[in-house]
């Protein structure tokens, strides 16, 4: 008999253990849950996927509320409880449900029994309670099932008081998630405070993380300065491109979470602050540990809750319903009557959206600044967007945006560039002066004539 993992060995973490049920098939699971379901035996997954169809009819009928049902999974005293949601709306013609897995015991002693169904596995379990999303992720539009196991996730994370390491490309709404758990979370009534860390120099880190007395330095304010963790007491920190910091900034970083504790610049006095952190990144942390550029003990004090963030090309069902919601918002601050032509929303879920869901509300808002009428249609797409169509390239060979080949930048951020300065070149055409212009972009004047500048358009 294979000897049960002991705690050391083990990796599972309850709060990660997740899967996607659909057409009696586990789609998607995560590590954790892997580590649950595949040491057990064909006959207990067979039963196992028969209770979960079972349990489809009797989530239907609770219409727009997640209602989980809960089967326990048993051996000797290891318990594992698997918390079963319907993701998709009751009328929807596919199924998926969402299993949570919550574990106590020392490791996947095997065999599993089904303790709350009866010896063929048909019973099915009574306890239920209800459960909806906060409206506070309102702005996180989304059918998705993997996008709603990250909303999930999120949800139950800002109940805690753990470090969430939020992951994923530009533009897929890290920085919109991590404020979401914030206002969610029991901290809501005290600042978030967030910091770019590509943004801030070595030379500068001491003083805006930590703060400094009257004097510390030359040019120091007259009375001192409360450093960000101070701001943030009682609240959370928000360290964005957390990847970018360099590595005597993740040492100081370190230090101050492992201690609890820092001294301000020019004093001796520790001071100690309540502060929950969430940090984002849009690299891949793992390979930055190989590459000897991120620190790998700093990685243990920042990621007890890791949350992926799926990028929009694998969330295609969401696009129509994102660019509907953009255009909304453009309708009634507008005072216009706006709606799509069908055939614009099949080509928007043709491309690929390299700049996730920034670069569609950046294409929303440039179709409805061209738009003459309330019909949006595909004549209004920047150029871009339809570049895969040869008649509409061959008419437009002069407005395809120029690639920068400024070999410091990735693919990625190439595209969302170019993708910019088309949106910015073909405001500036159409408005009457460069403060309409401001205007109809949703920037600062400070950050508009920095991309004029950035974009040789001025």
């Amino acid at each position: 008999m294979k000897k049960p993992l002991s705690p050391a060995q083990l990796t599972y973490n309850s709060s990660d253990a997740i899967a996607i049920f659909k057409d009696d098939t586990i789609v998607y699971a995560t590590d954790s849950f892997e580590e649950i379901y595949n040491p057990l035996k064909s006959i207990y997954k067979k039963k196992f996927k028969r209770v979960l169809h079972e349990l489809i009819q009797a989530l239907q009928k609770s219409a727009n509320v997640f209602t989980p049902k809960q089967v326990v999974l048993k051996s000797g005293d290891r318990e594992i409880d698997i918390s079963v949601y319907l993701l998709n709306k009751s009328e929807s013609m596919e199924n998926h449900l969402l299993l949570l897995a919550d574990a106590t015991g020392s490791g996947p002693a095997l065999p599993f029994s089904f303790s709350d169904q009866s010896p063929d596995g048909d019973q099915i379990p009574s306890k239920a309670f209800e459960i909806k999303l906060s409206p506070m992720f309102s702005e996180l539009i989304g059918e998705d099932p993997h996008f709603k196991t990250v909303l999930f996730k999120a949800q139950k994370a800002a109940q805690s008081n753990y470090p969430v390491l939020i992951q994923g490309e530009s533009g897929t709404g890290k920085e919109i998630l991590a404020r979401t758990i914030h206002k969610t979370s029991r901290r809501s009534r005290k600042k978030f405070v967030d910091i770019n860390c590509a943004a801030i120099p070595d030379q500068l880190i001491d003083s805006e993380l930590f703060g400094y007395e009257k004097g510390a330095f030359t040019g120091a304010s007259p009375g001192g300065r409360h450093g960000l963790f101070v701001e943030a007491d009682q609240g959370t920190l928000f360290f964005d491109e957390i990847a970018d910091a360099s590595l005597q900034t993740q040492a100081k970083l370190l230090r101050v979470l492992t201690e609890g504790h820092f001294k301000r610049i020019g004093s001796s006095k520790n001071i100690k602050v309540d502060v929950r952190i969430i940090s984002a990144t849009n690299k891949d942390l793992s390979q930055l540990i190989a590459e000897k550029r991120f620190r790998q003990d700093l990685i243990y004090r920042l990621n007890t809750i890791s949350i992926p963030i799926p990028p929009l090309r694998e969330r295609l069902e969401d696009i129509p319903l994102l660019a509907k919601f953009f255009l909304a918002k453009h309708a009634a601050r507008q005072q216009r009557r706006l709606q799509f032509a069908s055939n614009c929303l099949e080509t928007m879920k043709s491309y690929p959206w390299p700049g996730n869901v920034r670069e569609l509300k950046g294409v929303v808002d440039y179709m409805v600044t061209m738009a003459t009428g309330s019909l949006i249609t595909e004549k209004y797409f920047p150029d871009f967007l339809l570049s895969g169509k040869p008649d509409l390239q061959e008419n437009n060979q002069d407005r395809q945006p120029k690639i920068n080949t400024d070999q410091n930048l990735g693919l990625l951020a190439l595209a969302v560039q170019n993708t910019e300065r088309e949106v910015i070149k073909d405001v500036l055409n159409q408005a009457k002066n460069k403060s309409e212009a401001i205007k109809i972009l949703g920037i600062s004047r400070r950050t508009f004539y920095a991309k004029l500048k950035q974009y040789h358009l001025e």
